[in-house]
C-alpha cells in the first residue's frame, strides 16, 4: 500500500479508499483466501502509522459512538476509534462501573467484528446490473445467480428501476410489485405507496405461532413482555429455559443476569433437544424433548399435575389463580362463546378418545424419560418458586398452535406469576429481564406512515410459490395478528423487490425462490454486500452501513426490541464510502424518476429525523415520571443545523453524545421492578383481556374457529381446548409406519438454531466470524455411529426441498434421531449438481404448513450420507465475495 500512509503518520481516507478497491480487485482476481501466501511489498517511504494513535493527542482521532443494529436484541455498546474518517480499532461499553444495578452493553462477537461491515473487502462500491440484463424483458432471466456483472451509474441505475417498476405498474397494476420479505416499514415501502402501493408479505418468521394464537388467547403481542424483571431473577429457586440459547443467539449482556441468580443460588432447568451452551454453562438439567412435540410433552405434565394434586388436593395446582385468571381448564370455568361441551382437563384424562395422556403416553412421542416428565410436573407446583422463560423456537413449528395455551397453562396452574420468584414468560431478545413495562420512550423521527392502498398480503410461507403459480390464499396478515378465513385468490407478480431483508434466505423453500426469481420480469436489491438477494437480482444499488448514516436512537421500548434500561445513541462514523447512498437518498432518486413528489415523500432529511428522535424521548424518573431525558440548548440546534426547540432534559445533549448511553442505575425493589401480569393481576376486571370471556382463554373458541376456517390445515379439526396433533414434517412424519417402529426415506429430524456467527443472515460474510465459528453440521454420536462418519467429514443432507454439504460435528449433546443445522448461511449453489455448499438452512425447509399458516423452519425432516463427491474447504478459505466489475457500461 505505498502512499497509503502520510509522512505524518495519519492514514489519508482517500488513500485508505483506493487501496482498499485495489485490494478488493486483487482478491478477486487472484482468488485469494486468507490462509493464501502474501508478495513482498515495496517499503513504505513514510514512518509506519503508530496503533495507538489515540495517546497521542497531535495525531489522534476520535471516539464515536457506533451502530450495534443488528437483529440479536443485546443493543450492546460499539465505539469506534476514527482517524481521517478511518476506523483504527474499536471498543465497547466502558462507560461507568460494570455492576448489579449498572451492568455494562458489552459487544459480543459479532458485534466487535462490525466494522468489517464498513471497510470489509467485499463492500460494494458501485450500482451494478447483470451483464446479460435487457429492459423489460429481464433478458436472459436463467442467468439470474449465475451471470456476469456491470458496472453502470447511479442516474442509469436509479432510470432502470424506475422504468421496471412503472412498465410493470402501467402494464398490470401496482399488484403486480412484491416487495418481499417483511420490508413494509421501509423507505421503499414508504416510496411505492406513494407510487399506488404494492403487494407485501407477512411471515411468522421469529415469533412462529404466536402471531394470532397469543392475542387471540389473551395475551400480550406474540406472548412478549410479561415475565418478571431482571432483579427478581435471584428470587427464583429454579429458572427454566424452555427452548432456545441466549448465550449463542443474545449472548453480549444477558448471561450476566442469570449469572447473579446462579451466585444466589438458583438452580436451571432446560427443555429442548439440545444440550446447548446455556444449559452447559449453568450446569443445568435437561429434559430432553423432540423438536414438535412440545405439545405433547406439556399435555403430558397437566396431566401428572392433575393426578398429583388428586392425591393431595391443593398441594399442587393454585385452583384460585387459575379459575380467577383463565377459562376452560376444566369443566368448573367455561368460556361464554363455548361451542362443545368439552374442556382440557376431560381431554387430558382420555375421557374423549379413551387415551389418559400420561408420562409414558408422552415419552412414546417427545422421547423424553416418563420420570422426567413427573419431576418436571413436581417442580410446576405452587409451592415452588419457579421462573419459566421460554423462547420462541417451539413455536417455529408446524401444529404448535396450542403451544402458548398449554405453555401458559401449566405455569398458571402453579400460580407462576406476578410474584418474586414466579413467571411465566420468555427469555429472547431483550425480554431477557426486560418486560413490557417501557423506562424509555424513543422519540418519532418525524416521518409519518404511510398506509398501503391494497390489502393483498401473501403469507411468507407461500410467497415463492404464489409468483410460481399465480395464486395464493389470502387469510388477512397475520403480522398483525389476523387469520380471516381461507380466500384463495390470482396473483401476478412481474417485479421483486428486496430490501433490509433477506426472504431468499428466510422464507421457506430457497429453491423455490431461484425459480420464482428467475420467472418474473425484473428484480432489484439494496445491499451493502453481494448478499444471496443480490446474487439473484438484476440491479443492485450500493447502500450505506449504519455507520455512514447521521446517527441512530435505540434503547428502551419493546416493540424495537432492544434493552430496557438504557438509551444508546449512535452518530455517524464516516462518510459514505465509494459511491454508496442512504436508503433515504436512493428512494429520493427513484422518486424523482418516478415523477412523484419527493418532499411530500420525505419531508424531512435524515439528520432532522435524528435529532427528533433525540429531542422527543423521555424516560422514567426515580419517582416514576416520565421526563425529557436531552436538555437542548438554541447553541445545539444551531450546531446541528436542524429545527427544533429548546428544552430542559436529565442530561445535556453534547454530554449524551460523547457517552452514547445513558443507562439507569437499578437495585431491587425499586420503582422500575416489574412482575409479569401485575396490572392484571391486581384488577382482573378492570384490566381485562381482549377475548370474550376477558381472561386468557385455555378454551379458546376464537382461534378453533380460525384455525379451521383458514384452510391451511389437511385432515385434522382444531378443538377450542389444546390437544395434541402430529406436525407436518415432524418426528412421526420420520417413520414410513409409525405403530411398527419403520424408519421412512427422511429418518432424522432436523432444526435450525441461531448461532454465534450470525444474528440471522448478519455476518455470514465477515472473515473473523467465519474463522472462529465454521458452519457445521451438528449430529449425535449414536447417529454418526450408525452412519460411519466421524467429526470433520462432509456429508450430504437432503430432503424434498433441496441438498447441501457441510463438515459434520458430533456430539453427545444431542437427542439421537435429531440434527441441526445454524440458521442464515448465504447460498453457494454447485450448479454441475444442485448442491449448496454453503449449508443455507433455507434450502431443507420444504412449503408446507399448517395451522395459523406457520413457517415451521423447525419441523423438517431429512436424510445425511458421508460424501467426497464435492471438495469443501472450510468457510474461512473461501474467496471474498468480491464482484469484478470491469469497465463501466
Amino acid at each position: 500500500m505505498d502512499g497509503v500512509l502520510g509522512n505524518d503518520g495519519h492514514l489519508s481516507r482517500r488513500a485508505f479508499l483506493g487501496a482498499s478497491a485495489a485490494a478488493a480487485a486483487g482478491l478477486a482476481l487472484a482468488g485469494c483466501s486468507p490462509q493464501g501466501k502474501l508478495k513482498e511489498t515495496d517499503k513504505a517511504k513514510g514512518p509506519l502509522f503508530t496503533v495507538d494513535a489515540e495517546l497521542e493527542a497531535e495525531k489522534g482521532g476520535t471516539w464515536v459512538t457506533a451502530s450495534c443494529s443488528n437483529n440479536c436484541g443485546g443493543m450492546c455498546l460499539n465505539k469506534a476509534y476514527v482517524v481521517d474518517g478511518v476506523v483504527i480499532r474499536t471498543k465497547t461499553d466502558d462507560v461507568g462501573e460494570d455492576s448489579e444495578g449498572t451492568r455494562q452493553l458489552r459487544a459480543c462477537p459479532r458485534g466487535r467484528s462490525k466494522r468489517q461491515d464498513t471497510f470489509g473487502a467485499d463492500r460494494l462500491k458501485y450500482p451494478m446490473k447483470r451483464k446479460n440484463w435487457e429492459a423489460l424483458t429481464g433478458g436472459k432471466k436463467e442467468l439470474r445467480g449465475k451471470d456476469e456483472w456491470v458496472r453502470i451509474s447511479w442516474d442509469e441505475a436509479l432510470d432502470i428501476v424506475a422504468k421496471e417498476l412503472q412498465n410493470a405498474i402501467d402494464k398490470y397494476g401496482n399488484k403486480s410489485i412484491l416487495l418481499a420479505g417483511r420490508g413494509d416499514g421501509s423507505l421503499l415501502a414508504r416510496m411505492l405507496n406513494f407510487a399506488g402501493g404494492f403487494t407485501r408479505s407477512s411471515a411468522t418468521r421469529s415469533y412462529g405461532t404466536a402471531y394470532f394464537n397469543a392475542t387471540t388467547m389473551g395475551l400480550f403481542n406474540v406472548g412478549l413482555g410479561e415475565e418478571n424483571d431482571r432483579m427478581d431473577f435471584p428470587n427464583a429457586e429454579t429458572i427454566v429455559f424452555y427452548g432456545g440459547n441466549p448465550a449463542w443467539a443474545s449472548p453480549g449482556s444477558y448471561t450476566y443476569q442469570f449469572n447473579e441468580a446462579k451466585k444466589a443460588g438458583t438452580k436451571f432447568v432446560f427443555v429442548g433437544p439440545e444440550y446447548n451452551d446455556t444449559a452447559t454453562w449453568f450446569d443445568a438439567k435437561w429434559i430432553r424433548v423432540r423438536p414438535g412435540t412440545d405439545t405433547a410433552f406439556l399435555i403430558a405434565v397437566a396431566y401428572e399435575m392433575f393426578k398429583l394434586d388428586e392425591a393431595n388436593p391443593g398441594s399442587v395446582i393454585d385452583w384460585d389463580f387459575i379459575y380467577k385468571y383463565t377459562v376452560g381448564i376444566d369443566g368448573t370455568s367455561v368460556a361464554p362463546d363455548a361451542k362443545v361441551d368439552e374442556n382440557f382437563k376431560d381431554y387430558a384424562y382420555g375421557t374423549y378418545d379413551g387415551e389418559p395422556k400420561t408420562a409414558e403416553w408422552a415419552s412414546k412421542i417427545c422421547g423424553t424419560p416418563a420420570e422426567d416428565v413427573r419431576w418436571y410436573a413436581e417442580l410446576m407446583g405452587k409451592d415452588h418458586a419457579v421462573t419459566i422463560l421460554r423462547s420462541f423456537a417451539p413455536l417455529r413449528t408446524n401444529d404448535s398452535d396450542n403451544f402458548l395455551a398449554l405453555y401458559t397453562g401449566v405455569g398458571f396452574m402453579g400460580g407462576h406469576a406476578g410474584k418474586p420468584g414466579h413467571a411465566t414468560g420468555t427469555a429472547y431478545h431483550n425480554c431477557i429481564g426486560s418486560p413490557a413495562d417501557p423506562i424509555f420512550k424513543p422519540g418519532k423521527s418525524g416521518l409519518e406512515s404511510v398506509k398501503n392502498v391494497f390489502e393483498e398480503c401473501i403469507n411468507g410461507f407461500e410467497m415463492w410459490d404464489a409468483v410460481l403459480t399465480g395464486k395464493y390464499n389470502y387469510t388477512g396478515e397475520i403480522r398483525k395478528n389476523k387469520l380471516t378465513a381461507q380466500d384463495i385468490r390470482a396473483i401476478d407478480i412481474h417485479v421483486v423487490c428486496h430490501i433490509n431483508v433477506a426472504p431468499v434466505l428466510t422464507e421457506l423453500n430457497l429453491n423455490a425462490a431461484i425459480e420464482a426469481l428467475r420467472k418474473v420480469d425484473f428484480v432489484f436489491c439494496t445491499a451493502r454486500n453481494f448478499t444471496s438477494q443480490a446474487e439473484y437480482s438484476d440491479v443492485v444499488l450500493p447502500v450505506t452501513t449504519e455507520w455512514e448514516v447521521p446517527g441512530t436512537v435505540k434503547g428502551g421500548s419493546l416493540p424495537t426490541l432492544v434493552n430496557r434500561e438504557a438509551i444508546v445513541v449512535a452518530m455517524q462514523v464516516c462518510e459514505p464510502l465509494f459511491e454508496s447512498k442512504t436508503e433515504q437518498q436512493i428512494m429520493e432518486g427513484l422518486a424523482e424518476k418516478m415523477g412523484l413528489d419527493v418532499k411530500a415523500i420525505f419531508p424531512v432529511d435524515e439528520k432532522q429525523q435524528h435529532f427528533n428522535k433525540l429531542a422527543g424521548t423521555t424516560f422514567k424518573n426515580d419517582k416514576g415520571e416520565f421526563v425529557n431525558l436531552v436538555s437542548i440548548t438554541k447553541a445545539d440546534i444551531e450546531e446541528w443545523g436542524v429545527q427544533g426547540e429548546a428544552q430542559e432534559g436529565f442530561m445535556p445533549l453534547p454530554e449524551l453524545i460523547e457517552k452514547g448511553l445513558f443507562r439507569v442505575e437499578r437495585k431491587a425493589g425499586d420503582v422500575y421492578t416489574y412482575y409479569g401480569y401485575q396490572n392484571y393481576l391486581a384488577d382482573p376486571v378492570a384490566n381485562a383481556r381482549e377475548t370474550p370471556s376477558g381472561k386468557i382463554e385455555i378454551y379458546c373458541q376464537t382461534k378453533a374457529d380460525a384455525l379451521n376456517g383458514a384452510g391451511f390445515t389437511k385432515d385434522y379439526d382444531w378443538k377450542p381446548y389444546p390437544t395434541y396433533k402430529a406436525p407436518v414434517n415432524g418426528y412421526e412424519a420420520t417413520f414410513s409406519d409409525f405403530a411398527s417402529g419403520t424408519k421412512g426415506e427422511y429418518p432424522y429430524q432436523i432444526y435450525n438454531p441461531h448461532y454465534l456467527r450470525r444474528s440471522h443472515t448478519q455476518f455470514d460474510n465477515h472473515p473473523w466470524l467465519r474463522e472462529a465459528f465454521t458452519q457445521p453440521f451438528f449430529v449425535s454420536a449414536k447417529d454418526a455411529t450408525e452412519k460411519g462418519v466421524k467429526d470433520g467429514d462432509v456429508v450430504r443432507v437432503w430432503n424434498e426441498a433441496g441438498q447441501i454439504i457441510r463438515q459434520v460435528s458430533i456430539s453427545e449433546r444431542m437427542m439421537p434421531g435429531v440434527v441441526a443445522l445454524p440458521w442464515g448461511a448465504w447460498v453457494a449453489i454447485d450448479e454441475a449438481t444442485g448442491i449448496d455448499k454453503a449449508g443455507s438452512a433455507n434450502m431443507l425447509t420444504p412449503t408446507a404448513s399448517s395451522g395459523c399458516g406457520v413457517s415451521g423452519y423447525n419441523t423438517n425432516i431429512v436424510n445425511f450420507e458421508k460424501y467426497d463427491k464435492i471438495a469443501l474447504d472450510p468457510d474461512a478459505q473461501w474467496p471474498d465475495r468480491v464482484i469484478d466489475l470491469g469497465k463501466e457500461a
